[in-house]
């Protein structure tokens, strides 16, 4: 799958260089060949453009993961906005309050965005982790580098709008041609390329269209075929993410996805197309291990007073 282009199509720059910052790739995989070696499959969830869904990409990814019997870390590597870790605490208080058992990633954010304390975290959430979920900051920094160079399954969700592509690579909007590839996009084959040179293996990187409305089906023909000509130049796979749904924003605020509502008797029954897309997801990224989901049969959590159990169930029955 992987390609080994030594300039990027169109007569973009060279993307074996530093960039601007003078940060080679070289150098961020030389910090990774000085740490211990990761157990689990790295999945990181990386769009340098804000306001594409990424965390929720990851917390149904983690959450999946978690139900279909695996052990999982999710690490929110933004401390600013710690949408990730944020969700993931809240599923706890909802497993506490209701007594529900829930199957839980292993979670954490980090506090400080270096190599060193994003390895001590992995190591202490649970070394034998058999998947490993990064959210990136959304926007290019150190720290969002080493989430991608790490990554055995790169994830990019976009919106299918011609501007977002232009995160990936300059396309034009009237004759479909491609141009030099972005700043990303760049950064991701210099990454790719290195891990290949350093033993590191490939980078499988799935594009996903995400957060699409039913409204947008004629805008679609046009971006699944300049997403078409873009993962030919940059080697991604393309994917689909999950539609714009108001049920997904809805229970995320209770660290909930529609895998959780059976476990949740007393209120509504998971929608049976929510959970085809969040199947879906979790096929798409093509990972070893059961195909089916699986619900974990872990111990319920200390149960609350039934005033406040009657209470938050009350509020989750009017978000659903």
């Amino acid at each position: 799958m992987w390609k080994d282009l030594e300039h990027s199509e169109g007569g973009g720059e060279p993307l074996s260089g530093a960039w601007t910052d003078g940060e080679h790739p070289k150098v961020i995989l030389a910090e990774m060949a000085s740490r211990p070696a990761l157990a689990g499959h790295v999945i990181a969830f990386a769009n340098e453009k804000g306001g594409v869904g990424k965390s929720t990409l990851a917390f149904h990814c983690a959450v999946a993961l978690a139900h279909a019997g695996h052990r999982v870390i999710a690490l929110d590597l933004d401390w600013r906005q710690s949408t990730l870790d944020r969700s993931l605490s809240f599923r706890e208080g909802t497993a506490r309050v209701l007594g529900a058992a829930l199957p839980m990633p292993a979670h954490a954010v980090l506090t400080k965005p270096c190599t060193a304390q994003l390895y001590q975290e992995i190591a202490r959430l649970d070394a034998r982790a058999d998947y490993i979920v990064l959210d990136a900051p959304g926007a290019d920094c150190p720290i969002f580098r080493r989430a991608v160079a790490m990554a055995d399954t790169l994830v990019t969700p976009i919106n299918a709008s011609f501007i977002d592509l232009q995160v990936l690579g300059q396309i034009d909007p009237i004759t479909g041609r491609p141009g030099q590839s972005s700043c990303f996009g760049a950064m991701v084959a210099g990454l790719r390329r290195e891990r290949h040179r350093s033993g590191f293996g490939p980078i499988d990187w799935l594009v996903a269209k995400n957060r699409v409305r039913q409204t947008e089906r004629r805008q679609i023909g046009r971006i699944d075929t300049a997403l078409a000509t873009l993962a030919e130049q940059q080697d991604f796979r393309i994917g689909r993410g999950l539609t714009e749904r108001v049920a997904y924003r809805e229970l995320l605020q209770f660290g909930l996805t529609h895998l959780d509502l059976p476990l949740l008797p007393e209120n509504a029954r998971a929608n049976k197309s929510t959970l085809t897309e969040i199947d879906g997801l979790l096929k798409q990224l093509a990972l070893d291990g059961p195909g089916a989901l699986c619900v974990s049969t872990a111990a319920p959590q200390v149960r609350s007073s039934p005033r406040v159990r009657a209470a938050y169930r009350e509020a989750l029955a009017a978000a659903l």
